[in-house]
């Protein structure tokens, strides 16, 4: 099946390697054979097309049912122009941050947004979005976030912390596509705090 590798994020000791199947236009999260993420060094880049042979995770916890394992693999080709062939080939969110996920994030001006259980479970956990309005960079104790200025109710502050590989830029221009994606359920205090999963950005898409 071939998948355009569109994000690599970072993780503590390893990376989240994103694609689309172009056939479904599926999303999925590459996973190793041992069901773990890649490495933090490895083959894949985005923007590549690879001939992927996999099957599904068994036992994901929603919303992150795009884990795939990975049984074989080989290169096929780079794609350009991801911005426009992504907006030609993907389903894309558009507006302002509320309509990402289904509506189904929280958000508080200034910090992270995320879903929470109660708040109710998005159906995926990647996606891609169009903002309405270019996103700014900050950094914030050696923390890099993309802000999105909403100046008719406030203002308000919605930052999104940048987990990818691409290096850093101090704006996202209005018309380039960026991917979101939730991190894995977690919470600082399982015993007396809800879990949740934190909204980022990890990666953006110009012609």
């Amino acid at each position: 099946m071939e998948i355009l590798i569109v994000a690599k994020t970072h993780m503590a000791h390893s990376s989240c390697v994103g694609g689309l199947e172009l056939i479904t236009k599926t999303n999925v999260r590459l996973l190793n054979s041992d069901g773990e993420n890649q490495p933090k060094e490895n083959e894949f880049e985005v923007g590549q097309i690879w001939d992927i042979k996999y099957s599904p995770r068994t036992n994901t916890i929603a919303p992150h049912i795009e884990d795939i394992i990975i049984e074989n693999k080989r290169f096929i080709r780079t794609q350009p122009a991801l911005n426009t062939f992504l907006r030609n080939n993907a389903s894309v969110w558009s507006g302002p941050p509320e309509n990402i996920f289904q509506g189904k994030l929280h958000f508080e001006t200034g910090h992270s947004g995320y879903a929470t259980q109660q708040i109710g479970t998005p159906d995926q956990s990647v996606g891609f979005w169009l903002p309405d309005t270019e996103l700014e960079l900050t950094i914030l104790d050696d923390r890099r976030h993309f802000y999105y200025f909403d100046m008719l109710q406030g203002p308000r502050i919605y930052a999104f912390p940048y987990v990818g590989f691409a290096p850093i830029v101090e704006k996202i221009p209005l018309g380039n596509l960026v991917r979101v994606s939730l991190a894995r359920w977690w919470s600082p205090d399982p015993e007396n705090r809800e879990r949740r999963c934190y909204c980022q950005l990890s990666g953006w898409y110009a012609d």
